[in-house]
């Protein structure tokens, strides 16, 4: 179990982290939705032990915190920080990181082929890495993830210039990772992909986090069409609408369908199929339209 206890970190005079608390549990993939300058990479940084914060404290499994020098190298042996690719070395190939990778957390490398061969890396990992597209950059970056193979996992864009094949590649070895019990952070743009195997969401804001949505739980379903603010003042003025209904962003209004008998869902549906140039859609809210929630109207 990884547990956040009140951090705060400030810039000056500018609070990133305000008394943030979180606890990961293992075997959970919590995603990392927030824009930029809202903490996501202090949070990461401070995990890491890369920053000291101002209060508050990091525990590993209960007991481990960077107080002592053992208990960091214990940490450092369990954790390991998506690489940027800045940090690759252009003169080495691409098993040379990943053997480099394996042999600092496992002190071998006997897993490397096999990490080669699911990433389907085969045609071009013996090459300098000088030779690499952005692409093939970031897929080793996230194949030297999986060469330290560590308990815990930081990943910050993880999907970043990846063509959909690989995000899917990637996305399928996430939840797998999962399955070993892993903690994993994922941050991410990719908002959508997050809820294909994140078991959260957290939501950063003013230093804290404002939200978590947990996918397996908020899966409540809901009308969501899109209209202008016009559009859903008149809605509104004809139709009273359920006040646990969200109106997103300026242009998405979600009607949830919990407790309402079929013949009332079948009217909310007849009542929003009036609007034919808008698209009609019937599930759960996910991780797009909670950051257009927090984030809409964010500098």
């Amino acid at each position: 179990m990884l547990k956040l206890n009140n951090l705060s970190v400030a810039y000056k005079d500018h609070q990133v982290l305000d008394e943030m608390s979180l606890t990961a549990k293992e075997g959970e993939i919590i995603g990392v939705a927030a824009p930029n300058g809202t903490g996501k990479t202090t949070m990461f940084n401070a995990m890491a032990n890369f920053i000291k914060p101002d209060s508050g404290y990091i525990e590993f499994y209960q007991k481990h915190t960077y107080k002592t020098e053992k208990d960091e190298i214990y940490i450092h042996k369990h954790m390991a920080t998506f690489p940027e690719q800045k940090d690759l070395f252009e003169e080495l190939s691409g098993v040379d990181h990943l053997k480099l990778y394996a042999n600092m957390w496992q002190g071998h490398t006997r897993h490397v082929p096999e990490v080669i061969q699911r990433l389907h890396m085969q045609d071009y990992v013996k090459k300098k890495v000088k030779t690499y597209s952005l692409g093939m950059r970031q897929r080793l970056c996230f194949a030297m993830m999986a060469a330290a193979d560590t308990s815990i996992m930081l990943m910050d864009e993880v999907m970043n210039g990846l063509d959909i094949s690989n995000v899917a590649i990637i996305s399928d070895i996430l939840i797998e990772m999962k399955q070993q019990n892993k903690i994993i952070f994922v941050a991410s743009h990719l908002l959508e992909n997050l809820d294909l195997y994140a078991d959260r969401v957290i939501f950063l804001k003013g230093g804290k986090i404002v939200y978590q949505h947990h996918l397996n739980e908020d899966n409540q379903d809901h009308i969501k069409i899109s209209m202008d603010h016009m559009q859903y003042k008149r809605f509104k003025e004809n139709y009273p609408l359920p006040e646990n209904h969200q109106y997103i962003a300026g242009h998405l209004l979600c009607i949830p369908l919990e407790n309402m008998t079929i013949d009332e869902q079948t009217n909310w549906i007849e009542r929003t199929l009036d609007y034919k140039d808008s698209e009609v859609v019937i599930g759960p809210l996910g991780t797009m339209e909670y950051y257009e929630k927090y984030y809409h109207d964010f500098k």
